[in-house]
């Protein structure tokens, strides 16, 4: 498996996709956002709360996983991932042993398998900002949801122009 963990410029392959979660302790679920470019100008936003996980490394890897099912339904078999967990592309990089994310890299390694390319790389947090925002908003509705769509959530909406120029 090809994995790249140092930071990628502002010009990345295409398709790509941008994950990133939002977990706060004492919270009953977790936010996710994930953004597909397919191409310029072609994107697809995916926004997700889920039940809450043991840590937010455990949310980065569930959000990843979950864009992984969603660039294989979409029919994308080919697809560079970007994430601002260091920690999370390292691991995977590094294929380290981490018996409390067993059930998450069973899964990882099943996925991963239907791929035909899947880099994935670090990318610093300013580079990731319309993921954050969908994983952010996610995680304030406080209610198990996904959105998956080329249009951005309404509830969203005032953050939209954030979207239009990243």
């Amino acid at each position: 498996m090809t994995v790249a963990n140092e930071e990628v410029s502002n010009v990345s392959p295409f398709p790509r996709c941008q994950v990133d979660a939002s977990w706060v302790r004492n919270s009953s679920v977790f936010g996710g956002g994930f953004v597909f470019d397919f191409e310029p100008g072609s994107h697809t936003y995916g926004s997700v709360g889920m039940n809450q996980v043991s840590s937010p490394l455990h949310a980065e890897f569930n959000i990843l996983l979950c864009a992984m099912r969603n660039s294989l339904q979409l029919g994308y078999t080919s697809m560079s991932f970007e994430s601002d967990c260091l920690q999370l592309v390292k691991l995977i990089n590094e294929e380290e042993d981490w018996s409390s994310l067993a059930s998450e890299w069973n899964e990882f390694s099943f996925l991963v398998s239907e791929f035909n390319a899947f880099p994935i790389s670090f990318i610093a947090r300013t580079h990731n900002v319309r993921a954050d925002l969908l994983a952010k908003g996610a995680r304030l509705q406080n209610s198990i949801l996904s959105h998956v769509n080329s249009l951005i959530p309404t509830w969203l909406a005032s953050e939209a122009n954030i979207f239009v120029t990243n």
